[in-house]
């Protein structure tokens, strides 16, 4: 096995993930129909900060590390938290169930889409980040479908899609968080990024 040195920069990734799970999580929860509504719109704000900015954040340290799909991610979704916040913030409501002529199936659609081709390209990513990415843009198609229907069975699909896709993200963030600090694997995301220890050693083949 040849060791290869890389850059000591800090693993952005654990920050992207924790970003989108913790807000995916809050906003899933709205849609699979646990709450009403969100108290002072918590989840507006969290989509705003953690959401978007953090995410965007995240997404330029990875550009400069040179993991393209998780900057493409972190950018991308971070501007739709931001664009489903302001949309929120400006109808009044927090939940994605508004129908507005088909107009919000398409916006989701676009966005599942999205994901899509990033799922594509996360084939060889490994199991964890691909799963992450599948159950994204699926959430985002049940959503699409359920402006379309003005079905609510949909929304509720979305919802707790979206809540599975959180656990997945939390995991990966937690996992390479707890790897990075104890200097080998505990938790492994099932791909070629467990051959690196908290030091930023690539171990290749």
């Amino acid at each position: 096995m040849e060791v290869a040195m890389t850059d000591k920069t800090a693993n952005a990734s654990t920050l992207g993930y924790a970003g989108f799970a913790l807000t995916l999580w809050m906003v899933s929860m709205l849609n699979a129909g646990w709450f009403g509504a969100a108290p002072a719109h918590m989840d507006m704000m969290l989509a705003f900060t953690f959401g978007g900015a953090v995410m965007a954040l995240a997404g330029l340290m990875e550009f400069f590390r040179g993991r393209t799909i998780e900057m493409l991610m972190f950018l991308g979704f971070g501007a739709f938290w931001w664009t489903w916040a302001m949309h929120a913030h400006a109808s009044g409501n927090d939940m994605m169930r508004d129908n507005a002529g088909g107009y919000m199936g398409w916006y989701f659609l676009v966005w599942a889409v999205f994901g899509f081709w990033i799922w594509l390209g996360s084939m060889h990513a490994g199991t964890m980040r691909n799963l992450f990415m599948l159950g994204v843009w699926l959430s985002l198609l049940a959503l699409a479908v359920a402006d379309w229907s003005a079905a609510n069975g949909f929304t509720m699909l979305g919802g707790y899609l979206g809540l599975i896709t959180a656990l997945i993200g939390g995991y990966i963030s937690a996992a390479e968080t707890i790897n990075a600090g104890t200097g080998h694997i505990v938790l492994s995301l099932g791909d070629h990024h467990d051959s690196h220890d908290a030091h930023g050693t690539a171990v290749h083949a």
